[in-house]
């Protein structure tokens, strides 16, 4: 399959299969990924959080094999679950981004009134690292088919890695 650019959400533009996430193919399997929202929606610290990470691909692999256990299927129902998390951290950045923002203007000397301007620098960095990171990862396979479930794998887990950092950063503050 040739690489193409995808664009997904908040995030910078990656190489993946031949096929967007938001695709009908995607779309399809949203529906799957209902229960890693209300887990991650739920989860009181990174550790519960971070064990929602990967049960919706694999809930959507598991429940149409015959579908989703095709290099095709295993990708879409990844890209779906990437797609989940991407719209969680973009949640989650937001809501950090206000935060930041009020505790600046309760900063008593300017000088430390940084956090938001900190965080879009952050964000911005490891936009650029993740991009890379799974660019690599589709790059490792060259021509194979591996390619496109590696890269997939690799949004995924650093999507959602960034996400649950996102929501609990500054927590104790």
């Amino acid at each position: 399959m040739a690489g193409v650019w995808l664009a997904c959400g908040f995030t910078a533009l990656l190489p993946v299969a031949t096929f967007a996430q938001d695709s009908p193919d995607v779309a399809a399997r949203m529906p799957y990924m209902a229960p890693v929202a209300q887990c991650f929606e739920t989860a009181g610290d990174p550790a519960a959080a971070q064990a929602c990470i990967g049960r919706g691909a694999a809930t959507c692999m598991d429940t149409d094999p015959a579908q989703n256990q095709t290099t095709a299927g295993m990708m879409f129902c990844t890209l779906a679950e990437a797609q989940m998390w991407d719209d969680h951290l973009n949640v989650e950045y937001r809501k950090l981004r206000d935060r930041a923002r009020r505790m600046d203007a309760g900063e008593s000397q300017p000088e430390y009134a940084v956090r938001a301007a900190r965080l879009l620098d952050a964000q911005r960095a490891w936009i650029a690292f993740r991009d890379a990171e799974c660019a690599l990862a589709y790059a490792e396979f060259g021509a194979g088919s591996m390619r496109v479930l590696s890269s997939a794998g690799c949004q995924l887990q650093m999507t959602a890695e960034r996400a649950i950092a996102l929501k609990f950063m500054f927590a104790e503050m």
